[in-house]
């Protein structure tokens, strides 16, 4: 029996169609499901960083240069995201694919707890899968968290963790459960200090809960705050004697372009966050509105003690972030700072969702396909970024060819260095990364004194790119380190392409070779 052109067609869509409805299907009907498929999406991210250039981000490369030596504190972000990728590449050894695995695996179980979080909460749990793919629809996370942001990243996973532990300790209370809200409570002041405006507003949602109260005042709460405070405890030892280093530069960022008026400070502090929490919110919540503005509005059942929970905590986050700039007067706030606070916001709207919407099956059939598209062009607009922004005659540091310097020193030079010195951390990162044997010291950072051994065979490399800067900063830190002043340096220059051609634009590295006899003890 013929088949014809037409009905071979409509045979075509029939399976498309059938497998669409499984996989929507499988999702709604099993949370686990939820969390298979976003493995699965940052293992492919893991893979496609593999395929971009490969000179280090920012926050790649100070990962990389921090690796080199442990420490109590490091900058001005607290230490876990740096211990944490430290183990990593103590374990599995420094490269591309341990640095994107260690970045993913993070983003991946704050995407699984996040899950299962939603899971506990809602009645419905079809709707698991809107509130977690509500989450990845935020730009800040399914594209400024995938390029950078590592400390954020870590703040996300520790939050979510302890929003989890709460509930799961309201409602059915343990010791093992106040051991952990103590101990995702401690963590999470180690992955970023803005953690410490979250506690506050998520105690008050917990103790505006029927049964929060009662958990509170349970003698098991102190327990809660003495595994938080040993956790927290060696890093604040650190932080009271470099409170200045630490917060200089978070400082410098609150208060960038004030205006001098104290209430025009004020005015434009409170008019970033709620217009930042506006942006940081928008697209999650155009795409439910698109989703379900359909619907007939079903009538309001029973009160949700769980949607006054989080109306509860964002109630809270709105006034101490009104008291803290007040207070402080602060008039910058970026995207990632916001975020974090953040984060419940897709459970709340799905919390919504689920008391307004009639057809709840029409909802998901519409908003899952929006956040499967997004989901299928980020990996393919991370690999088309840098292409497209050379081809746009644009530079960037992730486009620089730090490969080229390398295979020039070691292959064309013939020189071995015993230390490489530089003065900031992006390229200091980034030559670790190709030297990976040679410790790499910065001048801004004074407490890691790298060991090595000056000779003729394994000289000093001080190394620094562009036309700035210069050879003295770096001479007086190494200097510093042999207690002897260095003389008769002779400044080298390599010009190379960028990875991906950028017309009429190259990159300049400096360098110069530091021997014995360039060494004048004092």
């Amino acid at each position: 029996m013929a088949i014809t052109g037409h009905s071979a067609e409509t045979a075509h869509g029939e399976r498309k169609a059938g497998l669409r409805h499984k996989v929507l299907l499988c999702l709604t009907e099993n949370p686990n499901a939820v969390i298979v498929l976003f493995g699965a999406y940052f293992l492919v991210q893991t893979i496609v960083r593999q395929l971009l250039p490969p000179a280090l981000r920012i926050d790649e490369a100070q990962q990389v240069l921090f690796a080199q030596w442990l420490a109590l504190g490091y900058d001005a972000q607290p230490p876990l995201y740096n211990w944490y990728q430290h183990a990593v590449f103590t374990i599995f050894g420094t490269s591309m694919a341990t640095l994107a695995f260690a970045k993913n695996f993070i983003l991946f179980l704050t995407f699984a707890v996040y899950t299962k979080t939603a899971e506990l909460v809602l009645e419905n749990k079809r709707l698991v899968v809107v509130a977690a793919m509500s989450l990845f629809v935020i730009p800040q996370v399914f594209w400024q968290a995938q390029r950078d942001l590592t400390h954020t990243a870590m703040l996300m996973l520790t939050f979510v963790s302890l929003i989890y532990c709460t509930i799961r300790l309201i409602q059915r209370p343990t010791t093992m459960g106040y051991i952990l809200v103590g101990l995702a409570a401690g963590l999470g002041m180690l992955s970023k200090y803005n953690f410490a405006l979250i506690l506050p507003a998520l105690l008050v949602a917990v103790w505006f809960h029927p049964k929060g109260r009662e958990r509170i005042f349970d003698r098991h709460f102190l327990l809660t705050l003495a595994i938080s405070v040993l956790v927290v405890i060696p890093h604040l030892f650190w932080l009271i004697d470099n409170l200045t280093f630490a917060s200089e530069v978070t400082l410098k960022r609150m208060a960038e372009d004030a205006p001098e008026n104290r209430f025009l400070q004020v005015a434009r502090g409170l008019g970033r966050f709620f217009s930042g929490s506006a942006i940081i919110v928008a697209l999650p919540t155009l795409l439910l509105w698109l989703s379900a503005r359909q619907e007939k509005k079903q009538p309001t059942t029973a009160d949700n003690v769980w949607l006054r929970f989080f109306l509860h905590y964002f109630a809270a986050v709105a006034i101490s972030m009104t008291l803290v700039i007040l207070a402080t007067t602060m008039t910058e706030l970026r995207d990632r700072w916001l975020l974090p606070l953040l984060l419940p916001f897709p459970i709340l709207a799905t919390l919504i969702l689920e008391r307004r919407a009639s057809d709840i099956g029409r909802v998901l059939g519409k908003f899952i396909p929006l956040a499967f598209i997004l989901m299928t062009l980020v990996p393919v607009a991370l690999l088309l970024s840098q292409p497209v922004t050379a081809f746009m005659g644009r530079t960037s540091n992730s486009n620089y060819d730090w490969q080229a310097f390398r295979r020039h020193i070691v292959e064309e030079e013939r020189i071995s260095p015993s230390l490489i010195v530089t003065p900031d951390w992006p390229s200091g990162g980034n030559l670790r990364f190709v030297f990976k044997t040679i410790p790499v010291g910065t001048t801004i950072y004074d407490d890691y004194d790298p060991v090595f051994s000056l000779s003729e065979e394994h000289p000093v490399l001080l190394v620094w790119t562009g036309i700035d800067g210069g050879v003295e900063p770096l001479t007086r830190w190494l200097g510093d380190q042999l207690h002897a002043k260095i003389e008769g340096v002779t400044v080298s220059k390599l010009i190379v392409p960028l990875y991906f051609p950028v017309k009429n634009k190259t990159l300049q590295f400096n360098y110069a070779v530091v021997k014995p006899s360039n060494i004048v003890k004092q």
